[in-house]
C-alpha cells in the first residue's frame, strides 16, 4: 500500500523550490529576470514569495513601467512597500510620486487598486484627494453652469473638478495631464465599485485636517518601514555613533533561533548579500558559517543595517548599482570592526570572526570599523587649527595631491578613503583595516612635516604668493638656495624662487649617472638630511628615523619628473617641485 504525500513536505518543497527561484532570478540580468518570473510556471506565488526590497528593487532595475505585469501580480503588502517608500519625501507626500505609482497599480490591477484604496487606503486618498481636486455638491435651485467651469459628474449631484497649478516646463505639463486622466479614470472606478461609497469619499475628503492626517500617515508608514531597517532620520543617524573594540563585548548579544523541522521559514532579503564581493574579513567570516538558518538570518540583519546606512545617508537607492555601493560601504566597516575585535588575539581569524558575527549586532560592529575612520577624523581636526600651515594661511594645496587627498577624505564629516583610482571624487568609503592604517600613516607624517617646516622659523612673507607652493618645493627650494649660498629670504626682497641660471649649477651637482641612467646617490641624500637637520635644530639620525621614508619618496619623485630632463632643457613653467623663475 502506498503511503500518501505528507502535505506539510509538499509544501515545504514548494517553498524551497520557489526560494531557489527566487534566488536564481536575482542574479540574473533585469530583462531576463522578468521573463524568468513570468515564464514560472506559478508567476504570482514566486513574485509574492520575493521580500518587499528585493521586488522593489528589481522592478526599479527592469524599468518601473516595463514591470508593469510584476507590480500586478504583486500582494497587497508589497504594494503598501512600494508607496512607503516611493511617496515620500522626508515627513511630507510627494504627491507627484504619489500620481506616478497609483497610475501605475491602476494600470496593473485596476479592480484590485480599488478595493484597497476602499478597504486599506482610504486616509491616504483623501488626503490625496484633498490636495488634487474641488467637490461641489449641487442644490436642486442650482444649473450646472452656476458651478463654474471644469467640473464633471456621473450622478448630477456630485460635481467634481482638478485642482489647477501653474506649470513652467513641459515635463510639468506632461505630469499634469497625467494626473488629471489618472483622476478621471480612478474616479470613474470608483464610482462604479460602489457608488455611495465614492460619494463618502468626495465628502470626507473635502473635510480632513491635512496636517494631522499627514502626521498620522507618516507614523505608521515609518512604524512599517523601521521593521526593515528604515529608521527615521534621527534615529537611523545612531549607526555612525562610535563605538570602540573595547566597548564591543558590553553590547548586548543576539541570540539565532534555530526553526524546527515543521516551522516553514520566511522569505530572507537575499539581494544585498548578492553584491557581497572581495576577500575582506567580512565576506571570509560568513562563508565559514555552515548553518543554512544562520545564513538566513545574517542575510535579513544585513539588509536591515543596509537600510538604516541608506536612511543616515539621505540617499534615495532605487536600483541595484546603488544598492550595491551601500552594501560595499557595510561590508568594508564591518570588515574593519571585525578585524579590530579580532587584532589581538590568537587563532584562525575567519574562525573568529564567524564566532562574533553569531555573537554580536552587525551594527555595533558596523559602528567599531567607522570609529576606526572616525578617530583619524577627530585626529585632523584638532590638528589643523594648530598647525603652521594653518598659521601661515596656506590652503590645502600645500600638502600636494597625495597629502590633500588623504587630509580632504579624513575632514569630511564622514571620512573618506583617497583613492586616485576612484572615478570622480577619488573617494571611497575604508574598506580594510589596511587602509585605516596607511592614511594614519599618512596624517601622522604630515604632522611631523609640519611641525618640521615650523622649526625653519619661516614667516609668511618669505612664502610670496606663489600659486604653486607645496611642502616639497618649499623644502626642496630652501635646499637649493642654501647650497647654492643664496640671500637669506626676509633680509632683503629676496624672492623665494631661484633664478635659472643659477639654479642649473645645483641642478647639475645633483645627478650622478650609474649604469647608463640618472640617479640621486646616498651621499646628495645625506647632504640634504643634514642640512634640513642642521636648519631645525635636531639630529640627523632622528630626523632620518621619523621622516626617511617621506624624503625617500620625495627623492625618488625627483628622479621620476626630472631625470630625463638635462640643465639645458629645463623650462621653469613645467617644473614644479623647485621654484624657479626665469
Amino acid at each position: 500500500m502506498t503511503t500518501p504525500p505528507n502535505p506539510q513536505d509538499t509544501h515545504a518543497r514548494r517553498i524551497q523550490k520557489l526560494a531557489e527561484s527566487r534566488q536564481q532570478i536575482l542574479s540574473m540580468p533585469p530583462e531576463k529576470a522578468m521573463a524568468a518570473i513570468l515564464d514560472h510556471p506559478q508567476p504570482a506565488a514566486l513574485v509574492h514569495s520575493f521580500t518587499e526590497t528585493d521586488l522593489h528593487f528589481l522592478i526599479h532595475d527592469i524599468g518601473i513601467h516595463d514591470a508593469l505585469p510584476l507590480i500586478g501580480l504583486a500582494s497587497n503588502r508589497q504594494w503598501e512597500y512600494f508607496l512607503d517608500t516611493e511617496i515620500w519625501t522626508r515627513d511630507q507626500l510627494d504627491y507627484p510620486m504619489a500620481t506616478t505609482w497609483l497610475n501605475l497599480l491602476l494600470q496593473a490591477d485596476p479592480n484590485r487598486l480599488i478595493k484597497w484604496c476602499f478597504d486599506e487606503k482610504l486616509e491616504l486618498m483623501e488626503l490625496y484627494l484633498f490636495r488634487n481636486m474641488e467637490l461641489c455638491v449641487r442644490e436642486s435651485d442650482q444649473t450646472p453652469s452656476d458651478l463654474g467651469e471644469g467640473y464633471f459628474t456621473d450622478d448630477d449631484t456630485f460635481y467634481v473638478r482638478f485642482v489647477d497649478y501653474p506649470v513652467s516646463t513641459p515635463a510639468e505639463e506632461s505630469l499634469k495631464n497625467q494626473r488629471n486622466a489618472m483622476l478621471a479614470e480612478l474616479f470613474r472606478r470608483l464610482s462604479l465599485w460602489d457608488h455611495p461609497r465614492y460619494q463618502g469619499l468626495l465628502m470626507e475628503a473635502e473635510s480632513i485636517l491635512p496636517a494631522e492626517t499627514e502626521e498620522e500617515l507618516f507614523r505608521l508608514r515609518n512604524g512599517r518601514l523601521a521593521e526593515k531597517g528604515f529608521l527615521p532620520y534621527h534615529e537611523a543617524i545612531g549607526v555612525y555613533q562610535p563605538l570602540g573594540p573595547g566597548e564591543l563585548a558590553a553590547r548586548g548579544k543576539k541570540r539565532f533561533h534555530r526553526p524546527s523541522a515543521d516551522e516553514m521559514p520566511l522569505p530572507v532579503p537575499s539581494l544585498a548579500a548578492t553584491f557581497l564581493e572581495g576577500d575582506n574579513l567580512f565576506v571570509r567570516g560568513l562563508k565559514s558559517i555552515d548553518a543554512p538558518y544562520v545564513i538566513d538570518l545574517l542575510q535579513t540583519e544585513l539588509a536591515s543595517l543596509c537600510n538604516q546606512v541608506i536612511t543616515a545617508d539621505g540617499q534615495t537607492v532605487r536600483g541595484r548599482n546603488q544598492l550595491a555601493a551601500a552594501v560595499t560601504k557595510v561590508s568594508g566597516y564591518l570588515s574593519i570592526g571585525l578585524e579590530q575585535a579580532t587584532s589581538n588575539r590568537s587563532g584562525n581569524r575567519e574562525a573568529m570572526a564567524a564566532k562574533l558575527l553569531q555573537h554580536h549586532f552587525l551594527a555595533d560592529l558596523f559602528r567599531t570599523g567607522f570609529a576606526a575612520a572616525l578617530e583619524l577624523h577627530w585626529q585632523a581636526e584638532r590638528w589643523r587649527p594648530s598647525s603652521w600651515f594653518q598659521a601661515m594661511r596656506l590652503e590645502l594645496t600645500f600638502w600636494d595631491e597625495a597629502w590633500l587627498g588623504v587630509l580632504g577624505g579624513l575632514l569630511l564629516d564622514r571620512p573618506k578613503f583617497y583613492d586616485p583610482a576612484v572615478a570622480g571624487s577619488s573617494y571611497r568609503d575604508f574598506q580594510a583595516m589596511a587602509e585605516i592604517d596607511a592614511t594614519g600613516r599618512a596624517l601622522k607624517q604630515m604632522k611631523a612635516v609640519d611641525a618640521l617646516l615650523e622649526r625653519l622659523s619661516i614667516t609668511r612673507p618669505m612664502l610670496g604668493s606663489s600659486r604653486f607652493l607645496t611642502h616639497k618645493s618649499l623644502i626642496l627650494t630652501l635646499w637649493a638656495r642654501a647650497w647654492l649660498n643664496r640671500p637669506a629670504i626676509g633680509e632683503t626682497a629676496t624672492p623665494l624662487a631661484i633664478p635659472l641660471s643659477a639654479f642649473r649649477t645645483f641642478y647639475d651637482w645633483l645627478w650622478t649617472e650609474k649604469e647608463g641612467r640618472r640617479i640621486i646617490d646616498d651621499s646628495r641624500k645625506a647632504r640634504f638630511l643634514e642640512w634640513l637637520a642642521d636648519a631645525a635644530g635636531e639630529s640627523a639620525t632622528d630626523l632620518g628615523d621619523r621622516l626617511g621614508m617621506v624624503f625617500e619618496d620625495l627623492f625618488a619623485e625627483i628622479e621620476r619628473e626630472l631625470a630625463p630632463v638635462r640643465a639645458g632643457n629645463l623650462d621653469p613653467r613645467f617644473i614644479q617641485l623647485f621654484l624657479l623663475r626665469a
